[in-house]
């Protein structure tokens, strides 16, 4: 547990180096994908905060405080759907884009270091038993009935 501990803290640092958390990159990352997605230029770029909330498994306290963050930082935008006005949609500022393709770019930047550090078959081997410790962690979940939240 320790060890998992570690390596979640280092990443986090690696990753943010002060520009957004990894709660921060994975919402303007999913708003991003959602743009990408949309080949028909007649569907909207932008997602919701229920949506996020459910594709990221956060509470919607959680995702809302997040999106304040983000706005503060001028990488989101909120605004009230004209099509439905109980609804806020979400969207990428040109800063925001920038902030996420920076950090997509670091992350790979990562990846292809621990790839040379590591080698192909003990990369294979990380990403399999990774793979495998998720899936306890998911069953050990469901059985307890626990969802929780971060």
């Amino acid at each position: 547990m320790h060890s998992c501990l570690v390596v979640r803290r280092q990443l986090s640092k690696l990753l943010s180096s002060g520009e957004l958390s990894q709660g921060e990159y994975l919402v303007l990352r999913n708003i991003w994908l959602s743009k990408q997605r949309v080949a028909d230029e007649r569907l909207p770029a932008f997602r919701r905060a229920a949506d996020l909330s459910e594709i990221l498994e956060l509470s919607r306290p959680s995702i809302t405080r997040i999106l304040n963050d983000l706005e503060r930082k001028g990488y989101v935008t909120r605004s009230i759907d004209p099509n439905d006005r109980r609804q806020i949609n979400i969207e990428l500022t040109a800063d925001g884009e920038k902030a996420v393709q920076k950090a997509n770019e670091k992350i790979t930047a990562l990846a292809e270091r621990l790839v040379t550090a590591l080698g192909d078959n003990d990369t294979d081997k990380l990403i399999e038993l990774l793979g495998k410790l998720a899936d306890i962690y998911t069953e050990i979940i469901a059985e307890s009935g626990d969802a929780g939240d971060e």
